[in-house]
């Protein structure tokens, strides 16, 4: 087998792997998907693989880390979605940003197997460097695509980081919500629903979800009012945003 066709067949078994992976759902390890039952959806004998990796033990960990890797390249797409209306309401408020992007993320938790499978992986990948080096790669990608739409709604709500808080300090934390709220439902715990009236110090009347609430927790105090912060225009909004806004359904998470 030469160089390039061996990496083609890697490259195939993984994809079928995290496939099986993806379909079964998530799982502290990938012990479940077997490589014989990978060789028979592509069709190839055992020596396909056993040219590649030295036993199935090689080919899962090396699954694993393809699984603690993998991220769709528009994850973030139904978050933004379901942004964009408070963002183009005229009497839109920071708060109803807050809560819209939280139910997109709460939606997408069943769906997104991916994601949750990544998390189970990453949770439990403390003893082994090369896992812990991969769950890091992708924990920083994740910070930088919501870093920007975190920015953007900051500008928009007239809002500005408190002294001594950087950008990335508000994503860190808000992935950490998001990332926690994700293994409980992973759990199966249900997720809490609040009914706040109109009297309430904060958010105001409605349902929100404690997610949301938790996150405009965060928001208040790590943000603060910007005396000085310039008008924002639709204009403003990277235009691909509003392309997704239109296509996309919601949902989305790290």
């Amino acid at each position: 087998m030469t160089r390039n066709r061996a990496e083609d067949t890697r490259r195939l078994l993984i994809a079928i792997g995290l496939r099986l992976l993806h379909e079964r759902g998530p799982s502290a390890a990938v012990g479940h998907i077997r490589l014989s039952s990978v060789l028979r959806r592509a069709g190839l004998t055992t020596g396909a693989a056993y040219r590649i990796w030295e036993d199935q033990t090689a080919y899962q960990r090396d699954l694993a880390l393809e699984a603690v890797r993998f991220r769709d390249s528009g994850s973030n797409e139904g978050t933004v979605a379901a942004v964009i209306p408070a963002l183009l309401d005229p009497a839109g408020t920071w708060y109803e940003a807050i809560r819209l992007g939280a139910e997109a993320n709460l939606r997408s938790y069943p769906e997104d197997v991916a994601f949750l499978t990544s998390l189970a992986i990453r949770a439990s990948s403390y003893n082994d460097p090369g896992l812990i080096e991969a769950g890091l790669q992708r924990h920083a990608e994740a910070l930088a695509s919501y870093s920007e739409l975190y920015d953007t709604v900051l500008r928009w709500s007239r809002r500005r980081l408190r002294p001594g808080f950087t950008l990335h300090d508000l994503a860190a934390a808000m992935a950490a919500i998001s990332e926690g709220f994700g293994l409980r439902n992973a759990a199966g715990v249900p997720h809490e629903r609040l009914q706040l009236d109109a009297s309430a110090d904060g958010p105001g009347a409605g349902e929100w979800s404690l997610l949301a609430v938790c996150a405009v927790a965060v928001c208040e105090k790590l943000t603060e009012p910007d005396p000085d912060a310039e008008a924002f225009h639709a204009a403003l909004l990277p235009a691909r945003w509003l392309q997704d806004g239109t296509r996309s359904g919601t949902g989305g998470s790290e």
